[in-house]
């Protein structure tokens, strides 16, 4: 009687851990822990820059953009921010437009202190988080981590989309890696222009 007792009482464990982790598994599919699908077409998008004033992609159809989410207040940001400086020099010439969007809350009030401090060669916008993990194909609650970088080419598909602790984000590696993530968007910007029209 006890052995079937402590059976049961095993069966009913695992019956629960099996249940915990089946929900865990739903709950990361739904809050988009998938990577994101790339390419993809990346869907409208404004960067907003003051009150009912917004930067949209669009206006860059025809570049390559790279469209980088950051918290102002975040050093790794902030390093990344000299990064695409250094970048935007050297790719202006070469039909690539570098944009930031900060994401954290009350953002619109912290862009000013931030342009002054670290003089960003490009445009600075702010967004809500849920506006951005949904141009990011992330659910709208995902936890995200800054700096988040999406490359868009000319066509307007989001080619790279590197979130801040991937390893290519590293200090010590990230100029490199984003110069390359660069010209490869570009290149595939240009491939997707030579390839032939579908019959």
């Amino acid at each position: 009687m006890h052995e079937r007792m402590r059976r049961a009482t095993v069966y009913a464990v695992l019956a629960f851990a099996m249940m915990l982790t089946v929900g865990a598994s739903a709950r990361a599919a739904s809050l988009g822990d998938a990577a994101p699908q790339l390419p993809r077409k990346a869907m409208p998008f404004g960067i907003q820059t003051g009150p009912d004033k917004y930067i949209w992609l669009n206006e860059y159809e025809g570049k390559t953009c790279v469209l980088a989410f950051i918290l102002t207040t975040c050093p790794h940001c902030q390093f990344t921010t000299g990064v695409l400086n250094k970048l935007q020099a050297e790719f202006a010439n070469r039909g690539v437009q570098f944009i930031e969007s900060a994401a954290e809350a009350m953002a619109g009030l912290h862009i000013a202190d931030f342009k002054s401090k670290f003089h960003p060669a490009f445009p600075v916008g702010y967004n809500d988080q849920r506006y951005i993990a949904k141009f990011l194909g992330l659910a709208e609650d995902s936890p995200m981590m800054f700096p988040t970088i999406a490359m868009i080419d000319k066509h307007g598909m989001i080619r790279v989309q590197l979130s801040g602790d991937d390893k290519s984000m590293e200090k010590a590696i990230q100029e490199k890696s984003l110069r390359e993530a660069i010209e490869k968007t570009m290149e595939a910007g240009q491939a997707a222009h030579r390839a032939p029209a579908p019959k």
